[in-house]
């Protein structure tokens, strides 16, 4: 398998209460290292590049190595490597519900679970909404093909989904507090340094199993006014209520009525509207 040094996952390891929610996360996690801020070479950098350099967020991105940011106001996660970005990917975060949602934190990816269970957390079945039962490995679990967990302990992972067609929402706050990320297959191979070929065939095979990384660094971070991919600074919904008022220099990100309507139906009827999933 080249790169690949796995090892098989114990029986019992099926049956891991998995995560997406807050209600048994560990202690916070310790930050990084302090990051040198970024030297890019003297050469004009793509329009992206160059807002993502000039934006507050370039001061914590390790000038060395890989790191990944998740911002949960504008629903992306953005690979960097020697502190440059390298690969984007719309992204699923959590509900604007207590328990829901998504930390603003640091942590690292621990392994990448391929074929994980299922099991909702106690306190997504408290809410009745949803059965208490493992959903097995495979296309139709919720976490998806597979799952790069973070610290030991922690219940906040980067997974797939079994509801793709989610990600055309421009307001994406719907799930129990993990993140699901839309191009997971290219996410992970990028974490595990190998060929996309080799993720498709373990994630469709027949084992669960879990492979380790080399610990990258994950920022969740809470950014309402972001670059967007042509590098115009965009002002994103607060989808916390976490920011009091927003700078002038932004432009409003576009919506559209559909979405919006979209949007507050899943509000409204809570989990129970979507697939269950973290």
């Amino acid at each position: 398998m080249g790169k690949f040094h796995s090892f098989v996952v114990a029986a019992a390891a099926l049956l891991l209460t998995a995560g997406c929610a807050q209600q048994q996360a560990a202690a916070p996690v310790a930050p990084a290292a302090q990051a040198e801020p970024v030297a890019f070479a003297q050469q004009a950098l793509p329009p992206y590049d160059a807002a993502l350099a000039r934006h507050p967020v370039s001061a914590e991105i390790p000038s060395k190595g890989k790191a990944i940011l998740v911002n949960i106001p504008s629903y992306e996660l953005i690979a960097f490597e020697d502190g440059r970005p390298v690969l984007h990917s719309r992204v699923i975060v959590g509900r604007d519900l207590r328990g829901d949602r998504t930390p603003v934190m640091t942590a690292r990816t621990s392994v990448v679970r391929f074929r994980p269970s299922w099991r909702p957390t106690p306190m997504m079945l408290r809410t009745g909404k949803y059965e208490d039962r493992i959903w097995p490995p495979g296309r139709g679990n919720p976490l998806g093909l597979l799952a790069i967990r973070l610290d030991p302990g922690m219940l906040i992972y980067l997974h797939g989904t079994n509801r793709p067609d989610l990600f055309d929402r421009e307001a994406r706050a719907l799930s129990g507090g993990c993140i699901r990320v839309e191009r997971w297959d290219e996410v992970a191979a990028w974490v595990l340094d190998v060929d996309l070929e080799d993720v498709h065939r373990s994630a469709n095979g027949r084992r669960t199993f879990d492979m380790g990384t080399e610990g990258v660094p994950v920022l969740f971070r809470y950014y309402t006014e972001f670059p967007d991919r042509n590098g115009v600074l965009r002002r994103h919904s607060d989808v916390y209520g976490k920011r009091p008022a927003l700078s002038a220099a932004a432009t409003p990100a576009p919506t559209s009525s559909a979405s919006s309507a979209a949007t507050t139906g899943a509000r409204t009827t809570g989990a129970a509207a979507e697939a269950p999933a973290g």
